[in-house]
């Protein structure tokens, strides 16, 4: 995880937190957002968490195959810790971050996400 500046098309400055993913290069996290969002309402939720699942998820999920959202899961202690990631229309090869949160059991997201992007090899 890094912390950077970057600019828009007409050059407003923000700040991010940017991530790399099992299955995406370059994720980014507005510090608006994270600061505004995940911390507000899942506060829980730290950029080590999200570096975390975001590197080394237990499985990436489709809500089918036509959607941009992934949804990485990852299980840390008793807790099943999810990072929502879908790109930008207007931006390539760069994802963002829409929210991270924490539930004590992953079963709703089973019904929901069946598509399965990747999964983690048991040792």
């Amino acid at each position: 995880m890094q912390e950077k500046v970057r600019y828009t098309k007409t050059g407003k400055k923000f700040d991010v937190f940017e991530f790399e993913g099992r299955l995406h290069e370059k994720i980014i996290l507005t510090k608006e957002q994270y600061l505004e969002h995940i911390i507000k309402k899942h506060p829980e939720i730290s950029p080590e968490i999200i570096e975390e699942v975001l590197t080394t998820p237990d499985v990436v999920t489709k809500k089918s195959k036509s959607k941009k959202e992934h949804f990485y899961q990852k299980k840390i202690n008793n807790t099943y810790y999810f990072v929502v990631v879908s790109l930008y229309k207007s931006v390539k090869n760069i994802r963002f971050i829409l929210t991270a949160y924490s539930v004590e059991s992953n079963q709703y997201l089973k019904e929901k996400n069946i598509y399965y992007v990747y999964k983690r090899k048991l040792d």
